[in-house]
């Protein structure tokens, strides 16, 4: 039988013309192009260098490594720190420049790529018109932005612009983690990436939760990134605060479990005990394929870890790609596991 069609959500690419961008713009703003032992790396203020390895800049070199995956459908995005370092002109002119880099490559591989919006959300209201053009012109898939902007989640007023057009449009927010919370004590070791990222996702959720964003925005299907860090743990302390706190229970209609179904979440988690819990706690509609390529934190088999869950041949393939399929509105075949 045909193989189940298989769809990562969350990768990571820079087209040449973003690189060449920063490159030649970003150096007034503590961004820009270094070359260390004849190797260049992407430097942007709030996140450490990003090695431009073939598989971050080159479609060839990236279909080769999503083939090897074994994946079909790989969704392309951009990393923190987004464009949010820059003043807004130049936000928006980076957003521009890496979402028609973007386009034109899931253009020219069509059915192999598909793409997110990057937007500059340090102006709402210039995010918003590139979001109608991302969306509207260039057929990019979803929004896909980071957990809070120059120090403001996005509960925030602020960004209400934002969700309201994603809710309008019925359009899928994918969020990843920028900032981590005390950035001395997660300075050694690489803590501000395995457990300030995983700690940034549960803030950001929670705040959505307890903000009444959800509520005000019920059509918006939103991603959290690396399986929810560690929301899924805290429910049960979230939805205690949420009954004995009046101040969690001012806008939030329901307690943050009720909630968490209202979320997708990739499957970048490392662990296979982790991911089925996830799966157990929000169920298997929710939970979307992810491998956070090419980074060296990416999930080096993530078609493997789902098929190790042990999962109903249909619950499989919802993971692995149907569930995707439906969230990103692909024109696909569905096909059936032997």
């Amino acid at each position: 039988m045909p193989a189940p069609l298989v769809v990562d959500v969350h990768s990571h690419f820079f087209p040449r013309a973003f690189v060449d961008l920063v490159r030649s713009r970003g150096h007034r703003h503590g961004a820009g192009v270094t070359t260390w032992d004849d190797a260049e790396w992407l430097t942007m203020p709030g996140h450490p260098p990003i090695p431009l390895d073939p598989q971050f800049v080159d479609v060839d070199s990236r279909r080769a490594a999503v083939d090897k995956l074994g994946i079909g459908i790989q969704v392309l995005s951009l990393s923190p720190p987004m464009v949010y370092w820059a003043p807004p002109e130049l936000g928006r002119a980076l957003a521009e420049t890496f979402n028609d880099g973007i386009a034109e490559i899931c253009r020219v591989h069509h059915g192999t790529f598909v793409g997110l919006a990057t937007l500059p959300l340090q102006d709402p209201a210039l995010a918003v018109r590139e979001a109608e053009r991302a969306v509207g012109e260039l057929g990019l898939r979803g929004l896909y932005v980071a957990s809070s902007v120059q120090g403001l989640y996005l509960d925030d007023a602020r960004f209400t612009p934002f969700w309201e057009f994603a809710q309008f449009q019925r359009v899928p927010v994918f969020t990843h983690p920028q900032h981590h919370l005390g950035a001395e004590e997660l300075g050694r070791f690489h803590l501000a990436n395995t457990i300030g990222f995983p700690t940034e996702t549960a803030v950001l959720a929670a705040r959505l939760i307890y903000a009444g964003t959800l509520d005000r925005y019920p059509d918006v299907p939103v991603v959290l990134a690396h399986g929810g860090g560690v929301l899924p743990l805290l429910l049960g302390r979230l939805d205690h605060a949420h009954d004995r706190r009046p101040e969690c229970r001012e806008a939030a209609a329901q307690p943050p479990s009720a909630y968490a179904r209202r979320f997708f979440y990739d499957t970048v988690t490392h662990s296979a005990r982790v991911l089925g819990f996830l799966v157990d706690t929000v169920g298997v509609s929710r939970v979307v394929l992810g491998s956070d390529a090419p980074y060296d934190m990416a999930q080096t088999n993530p078609v493997g870890l789902v098929r190790r869950l042990g999962l109903s041949p249909q619950a499989t393939r919802a993971v692995l790609g149907e569930t995707a399929a439906k969230l990103l509105q692909l024109s696909v075949p569905v096909t059936e596991e032997g």
